[in-house]
């Protein structure tokens, strides 16, 4: 097939004009630089082959579609990336016509792909999925079950060797493997031509077929051409867009399932990107002509971090679990000097889980370092591996509560009503960096069970120096003394009622602080001592009103029969958009003017 030449140039002098328009917006707004900038030439390429929106196109994961997003209806917003009420981080059919399915998370594209395929068989389906997103257990059933049945999905694997951060296990190396696979398919073609001609012995052809077949199992570990059903082309320059779109033109014109695999460079045209992929991964805004983030402060992942390679140095049974993401939930030190009890399971939060238990069933500590939103990804193993079983794993939840500019797929804001259903787990909640680092003590000795312990992003927040808790748990601590009205803050919290004091003693809202780092256990005795002091009593959390904090002791009240009002703080069940934590913080009641309007509604007896 030829392409245009003249054309192909037009389209390169594009290519870098999109790499241009992503480094300036993502320096200012932040966001997934990287993986943007490595598939310029293949969102280009699928655009110009397939009939889009008609034909439809998903990403695994959706972070990899910002040039999809500019190049279709939305360059003229492109600069409201990740802002409030701008375009989103992912793909979200509520944005945009050509975002048929939402791809906040890894491992949905190929099952959602196939279901629309069936439901639409005279379209084109297209799949990009990452080398990392492919090792992913939901992704591997898919495949299982796609392979010989759905005839108009194209499945294009986007192999960069990397996840966030680099890719491990087994199946990143099969992919390595796959990179000298057109050697195989060359030797292929000529045993079958030889066959074919009719000129060999049936002793030489069976011969033949078995060097074939030999050689295929070397080169196509797992032959995923062939065993799964499904139709090959590949290793293909994922940034040659003559060599692009030649072969996914073919793509289009076979029946299916199509398998291509393509390899791309993570921040490809930006050096600074090529020398660091991980920085750039996902990054804050930045220095475009340097690279350099703003600092801000010691950061609760930090603390988690250094915390546990002190506790390490002493105690050889700690183990680290993470799944990709390492450096951002701050174990970075701890792989360096412990990596022989570090493990980065990849995109497989079921598999951390359930490792975890192995584990800890054995006599070891391990703890597993997950961003909230993925937690929900390994309930089925939380429940049935860790908690029925009462194993002590310590579950760190970075990224709790309301995380900002990546948006409603990754707000935190689910963690704690899942963890509160579940059998023997406990709860807690630092409401302070110096309490984190306390309760990471307590951790290491702790055996009667699952332990979650979670924090937000960003960094951490302290008291004044006359004000130092203690940490215990089942215990609260007075942060503040007062009569009349009672708050109880948990978590990140407990910031937010202290910065608004002042302003509620103005208002004649003058009251007790508490600080409650324990979810659960309650603190049962505080309970039954103090509640009945107060005529109002609040409670103030980072996630979502059923079954969260507030819920908690409402239930015990109940249990109790006692009968006191309790105010909850939190969220309702809705689905928070992406936006600054600070703007969203504040929109949502959680924050300042707002949350202070929210105390006097309760009082007044307005919702």
């Amino acid at each position: 097939m030829k392409v245009d030449k003249t054309y192909i140039n037009i389209l390169k002098e594009e290519s870098q004009e999109i790499r241009d328009i992503l480094v300036k917006i993502t320096s200012k707004n932040g966001g997934h630089l990287g993986p943007n900038l490595g598939v310029v030439e293949l969102t280009q390429s699928i655009i110009e082959v397939f009939n889009l929106p008609k034909d439809k196109l998903l990403f695994d994961v959706g972070h990899q579609s910002y040039v999809y997003k500019l190049l279709t209806d939305r360059k003229e917003r492109f600069k409201t990336l990740r802002t409030k009420d701008g375009i989103g981080p992912f793909s979200d059919p509520k944005e945009s016509e050509y975002d048929f399915f939402i791809a906040g998370h890894a491992g949905s594209a190929l099952s959602a792909g196939a279901g629309i395929a069936v439901a639409n068989p005279n379209e084109k389906i297209i799949v990009v999925i990452g080398d990392a997103s492919i090792a992913n257990g939901h992704s591997l059933e898919a495949l299982n079950n796609i392979g010989n049945n759905i005839k108009n999905l194209i499945v294009i694997l986007n192999d960069n060797e990397m996840s966030i951060g680099e890719n491990v296990g087994s199946l990143s190396n099969f992919f390595g493997k796959l990179m000298i696979s057109n050697a195989y398919m060359n030797i292929r073609k000529d045993v079958r031509s030889v066959i074919s001609k009719g000129k060999v012995g049936i002793q030489v052809k069976s011969l033949l077929e078995r060097i074939e077949h030999s050689v295929k199992q070397f080169f196509l570990p797992s032959s995923i051409s062939e065993t799964l059903g499904y139709q090959f082309l590949g290793v293909i320059d994922g940034h040659n867009i003559e060599e692009l779109i030649k072969n996914l033109t073919i793509a289009k014109e076979m029946e299916g399932p199509v398998f291509i695999h393509i390899k791309t460079e993570k921040g490809k045209g930006y050096q600074l990107a090529e020398e660091n992929k991980e920085k750039f991964h996902g990054i804050s805004p930045f220095n475009p002509e340097t690279g350099e983030v703003q600092l801000t402060g010691r950061t609760y992942s930090n603390i988690f971090g250094s915390k546990l390679v002190e506790l390490a140095e002493t105690d050889k049974d700690i183990y680290a679990i993470s799944a990709a993401m390492v450096k951002g939930t701050g174990l970075g030190e701890y792989q360096s000097k412990y990596s022989d009890r570090c493990v980065d399971v990849g995109i497989a939060e079921g598999h951390a889980v359930t490792f975890s238990a192995g584990l800890a069933i054995s006599g070891k500590k391990p703890y597993v370092a997950i961003y909230s939103t993925f937690f929900q990804r390994a309930q089925d193993q939380l429940i049935h591996d860790v908690g029925l079983q009462n194993l002590p794993v310590r579950f760190i939840i970075d990224r709790a509560g309301i995380v900002g500019e990546d948006g409603k797929t990754h707000q935190g804001i689910h963690d704690i009503n899942i963890f509160l259903t579940m059998p023997n787990y406990r709860v807690l909640a630092p409401t302070t960096g110096k309490e984190l680092a306390e309760i990471m003590e307590f951790s290491k000795n702790f055996e009667e069970g699952p332990l979650t312990i979670r924090f937000p992003r960003g960094s951490a927040f302290e008291l004044e120096e006359n004000l130092e808790l203690k940490f215990e748990i089942g215990k609260w601590q007075e942060v503040k003394k007062g009569e009349k009205n009672l708050y109880l803050a948990t978590g990140s919290m407990l910031k937010e009622v202290i910065n608004i004091k002042n302003q509620l003693l103005e208002k004649g809202l003058d009251g007790a602080i508490v600080s409650c780092s324990s979810i659960r256990p309650l603190d049962e005795s505080f309970i039954l001592r103090e509640f009945s002091k107060y005529e109002n009593i609040f409670t103030f959390e980072d996630g979502y009103k059923r079954g969260g904090f507030g819920d908690e002791i409402l239930n015990f009240l109940n249990k109790k029969k006692i009968a006191i009002n309790i105010n909850i703080i939190a969220l309702e069940s809705v689905a928070i958009p992406h936006g600054t934590r600070n703007i969203l913080l504040e929109e949502y009641g959680l924050r300042g003017k707002k949350l202070i309007e929210r105390i006097e509604d309760s009082i007044n007896g307005e919702k």
